[in-house]
């Protein structure tokens, strides 16, 4: 008999857990951030048809076969995050920054009669998770409090701290000063094992083997108070079950910590000649793996007035685990380069990704819910551009460019799509060594609601405008 309650609980307790997971989740651990390595992030990222260094593991393997020396590389960047946002007509700023291993990676040209074949392996780091949000706010449209509501008894805050009765009924659903924030943390990378062959002459194959790790922290430091003092009876022998009738304040704080790993493949073609190049993509499925760790605490204060005796400060916290899976969609691109002039590089590149494909796996109830989560995406095509300048008599090399990534989620507007103006500059330091740094400015804007309620639009939307900074320096030698 308790082996099968505990069976029962367990499912209850699963389908209560994976329902957490929203869409946000899915995009965040499929996104490939801004890529690896200064001399393209210089370029604006256009590097499909350039790819002519380490870097080419992540952006186009075919290019490692214009490779003929040894080459051992590295990196550092760091991305700073600014966030402005509107809650309730109520405006405030956060920032974040983080310094991470950008890259770290070999190169080894073989001897061949003719042609070339090139292997390389490394790490790249691709995507930083790194936020912030500050939020503050007359909520006149809803409380969070039963959003919060659960039927497994365990997980039922709301009930725990006295804010709702024994039925689940509550007196607060609205008017109530709402602020929080929220911190998000670490980065996602891959290493790769990739190697390039010259299958024609100036015709190259390549592929790239990717193994991804990382981690994702997310903190939420959450406040509901009744400022204005609607909820206040002060009826004398209020009983426990309805303290809610005199709820002052309510403190909400939720930490996650998720472990991530994964692998996919990246196939790539160029076709090069003395004045330009061709290069073709197919980025592999990547199937990421998610065991999170989760606590949910909750402590409420209520009014003590008259010859009521208030119920105590009270807390509840609980732990839980989980585990799932997401497959992101194949994503499909070429670029070129060209040499206008003996000093002048241009480059663009396009890129497609048919976000209506992406799928939870490894959880069945996710998995049920597939449909629902590709009805939020759509198709999107990103561009990026570039330029690299040899500045004549000089040992230095400048760079520009641009991108843009539209928002992958259905009926988003175009301020919503991500872009980024970029810059760089390249060193000779000696014969073999080279310096290379950029920078990179963008924004976009977004929005968040801090929970949902059935029937209740909006029901409490932060409007955020981004801006973003990502400073990149590699160092490489070849022998």
């Amino acid at each position: 008999m308790k082996r099968t309650l505990h069976l029962f609980l367990s499912v209850i307790l699963l389908v209560t857990i994976s329902y957490a997971q929203f869409t946000e989740d899915a995009l965040r651990y499929s996104s490939r951030g801004n890529g690896s390595g200064s001399r393209a992030l210089g370029m604006g990222n256009a590097y499909i048809g350039v790819s002519d260094d380490y870097s080419a593991s992540l952006w186009n393997p075919a290019g490692l076969a214009q490779m003929r020396r040894l080459e051992m590389t590295g990196g550092i960047s760091s991305a700073g995050l600014s966030n402005d946002a509107t809650f309730f007509s109520t405006q405030q700023s956060s920032s974040s920054t983080t310094t991470s291993i950008d890259n770290a990676g070999f190169v080894f040209p073989f001897p061949t009669v003719q042609g070339s074949l090139v292997f390389a392996f490394g790490y790249n780091r691709i995507a930083d998770y790194g936020s912030s949000l500050k939020f503050n706010g007359f909520n006149d449209k809803s409380s969070i409090i039963y959003s919060l509501y659960d039927n497994y008894y365990d997980y039922d805050i709301p009930f725990k701290v006295k804010l709702t009765d024994s039925t689940g009924y509550t007196s607060i659903n609205k008017n109530v000063q709402q602020s929080g924030q929220i911190k998000e943390g670490g980065n996602l990378g891959l290493w790769s094992f990739s190697g390039a062959i010259d299958i024609e002459e100036n015709i190259s194959f390549g592929i790239s083997l990717n193994v991804y790790s990382g981690m994702y922290d997310y903190s939420r430091y959450y406040v509901e108070e009744d400022t204005r003092n609607i909820y206040s009876n002060s009826a004398a022998g209020l009983p426990a079950d309805s303290a809610h009738l005199r709820f002052n304040k309510f403190y909400y704080d939720s930490y996650l910590s998720s472990e991530l790993s994964g692998s996919n493949i990246t196939l790539g073609l160029m076709y090069r000649s003395d004045f330009f190049r061709v290069g073709l993509i197919a980025r592999g499925p990547t199937s990421i793996k998610i065991q999170e760790t989760y606590s949910n605490e909750g402590e409420s204060v209520f009014d003590n007035t008259g010859t009521w005796a208030a119920v105590p400060n009270t807390k509840y916290s609980y732990d839980a685990t989980n585990e799932y899976g997401i497959q992101s969609p194949w994503t499909l691109g070429v670029g070129v380069s060209a040499y206008v002039l003996p000093e002048l590089l241009i480059a663009a590149d396009i890129e497609q990704t048919d976000w209506t494909q992406i799928e939870w796996t490894d959880n069945p109830v996710l998995e049920k819910k597939n449909t629902d989560l590709q009805a939020n995406f759509r198709s999107v095509t990103s561009y990026r551009f570039g330029a690299e300048f040899d500045i004549p008599s000089t040992e230095m090399r400048i760079r520009g460019g641009y991108l843009m990534q539209p928002s992958p989620y259905k009926n988003d507007p175009g301020a919503f799509d991500q872009s980024m103006i970029t810059g760089g500059l390249g060193i000779f330091l000696q014969r073999n060594v080279l310096l290379d740094g950029a920078v990179a400015i963008g924004s976009y804007k977004t929005f968040r609601n801090q929970y949902s309620l059935p029937k209740v639009l909006d029901p409490s939307r932060t409007d955020e405008s981004i801006s973003t900074t990502l400073v990149n320096f590699t160092v490489s030698y070849r022998f």
